[in-house]
């Protein structure tokens, strides 16, 4: 199953108007790629010679039929899944903004095509990375894109599928992709940063809620009351250490936490003591997932509320109770 990410007008400002109250007679799709026309996009299939938006063209592939899939789109506390129910067509720039709304720029030639909605459900109720998909740039900066290389949220709307009986399986999931790197794919990043959190505070130190992106790098602080030491994981994958409390004041350590990145040698920034990303080769001060994993198998209250908040996946049970020991 191929998944695109579809954006309806400026932050999918016109999802509601679109899909829901249908201002077209039909629920339609939207894009607007400047002074691209209908002429131009076929032009360009016929050479072969992309000479502007590839996503012009794959929104066009899409409407007739030349590429499967169904596309996504989230606005409003809402998420629909749609596929296609007709070839795309053009709407003069005026029309579009007395019957729709005024398109972005003055120059743009609006792109319709009908669809049909075939899922429908609000955020609280598909997983959490997938209400969050929006937060991904690579996807929210462009109008009509497949999502690959997310094994997280091709899952998530796998789920969504099955749930709705469009999908008897989910096909993302394949053989050697059940194990615990797969699972802490499909946190959302908050989620993740929770993960840690708990693992931490599981192990004695106190940690206040996460940064929220107000300190440069620093996504967790994590602070020891006690003495002596504390640690963190299991010496075979490593261990966080925050220092003992001294001369009346904590010990104290920040941590930046990051799911994949393209850097897997990634290096620390000066304001971070531990950076802990799922796909990092090991290091001093650097963690993979494969740390969490050892933190995991001693810290029993995390991993419960982990099987709660991953139940949607169906393997995640099998694999967080392999770490109970």
């Amino acid at each position: 199953m191929r998944y695109h990410f579809l954006k309806l007008g400026p932050g999918n400002s016109l999802a509601i108007d679109l899909l829901d109250r249908q201002v077209l007679g039909t629920p339609t799709a939207v894009g607007f790629f400047r002074k691209v026309g209908m002429s131009d996009i076929e032009r360009s299939l016929e050479s072969e010679k992309v000479r502007f938006s590839r996503q012009a063209i794959s929104l066009y592939k899409w409407s007739h039929g030349m590429i499967d899939g169904v596309a996504v789109t989230v606005s409003n506390g809402r998420i629909w899944i749609l596929e296609p129910a007709g070839p795309m067509y053009e709407m003069d720039h005026d029309d579009f903004a007395d019957t729709v709304a005024e398109p972005p720029n003055p120059n743009d030639w609006p792109k319709l095509v009908p669809v049909r909605v075939v899922a429908e459900e609000r955020l609280t109720h598909v997983p959490t990375l997938l209400a969050q998909i929006t937060a991904n740039r690579s996807l929210s900066s462009s109008t009509f894109k497949e999502i690959r290389d997310d094994f997280g949220n091709q899952v998530a709307l796998d789920h969504v599928m099955f749930k709705h009986g469009l999908l008897d399986t989910y096909p993302t999931i394949e053989e050697g992709s059940r194990g615990l790197y797969h699972l802490l794919l499909c946190l959302g990043q908050n989620e993740l940063i929770a993960l840690v959190a708990r693992l931490l505070e599981e192990s004695g130190l106190t940690v206040p809620a996460p940064t929220g992106g107000f300190v440069r790098d620093v996504d967790l602080f994590a602070y020891n009351d006690m003495p002596h030491n504390v640690t963190v994981g299991l010496p075979a994958f490593g261990q966080l250490v925050v220092p003992p409390r001294r001369e009346f004041r904590h010990g104290a350590a920040t941590i930046q936490i990051r799911g994949v990145a393209q850097n897997t040698k990634p290096e620390l920034s000066p304001a971070v003591d531990w950076l802990v990303q799922l796909n990092a080769e090991p290091s001093a001060r650097v963690f993979s997932h494969a740390w969490i994993g050892g933190a995991l198998q001693h810290s029993r209250e995390t991993r419960r509320w982990l099987e709660r908040i991953l139940r949607w996946v169906p393997f995640s049970g099998t694999v967080i109770r392999s770490l109970s020991g």
